[in-house]
């Protein structure tokens, strides 16, 4: 069995003045990714390894995740094809990253996240009441019966979907 969870990077900080691969996270961004980190811990939704986009939210995204549980430092990879990916780009980097008994962590961005969350999920996960699915700081947790099945519609069980905005 595989584990992927899916997740965004926490709120980030538009009045930046940067550009968009260095917008850093804003004060709720900081509150969510730390609360996440918790619930994560909490359930024992720790990844095996953690693959990041090179933006400067995801990277912040990570370290307050990291702050909340550990993953060993050679599992713990940025990659640049995951900024702005579409969802073939994120099949390629599971598949590059993945390995059965593993569960993998991509921390990346919409709305590349949303469409593969839409793709892999058995059935449609419910939508906020603004009809969002992947918010910010959002994980999609999935269990499919290999890496390979990544590709294939339909086919990830949906055993968690955890937004911050529910955990109040």
């Amino acid at each position: 069995m595989f584990e992927l969870i899916l997740m965004r990077h926490a709120k980030s900080d538009w009045h930046s003045h940067t550009t968009d691969i260095d917008r850093p996270l804003n004060n709720r961004g900081v509150e969510d990714a730390t609360r996440m980190g918790v619930h994560l811990n909490q359930m024992d939704l720790v990844p095996d390894k953690l693959v990041i986009s090179a933006a400067q939210r995801t990277q912040e995204t990570a370290r307050l995740l990291l702050d909340n549980f550990s993953v060993e430092q050679e599992n713990i990879i940025i990659d640049q094809q995951l900024y702005l990916a579409d969802t073939d780009t994120l099949c390629e980097v599971v598949e590059l990253y993945a390995s059965d008994n593993q569960r993998l962590m991509i921390l990346a961005h919409n709305p590349g996240l949303d469409y593969l969350v839409s793709h892999l999920a058995s059935t449609m996960p419910a939508l906020t009441d603004t009809g969002k699915l992947m918010t910010t700081c959002s994980a999609a947790c999935f269990s499919l019966e290999s890496p390979a099945f990544i590709r294939k519609q339909g086919q990830g069980v949906l055993q968690h979907l955890i937004r911050p905005k529910e955990l109040l």
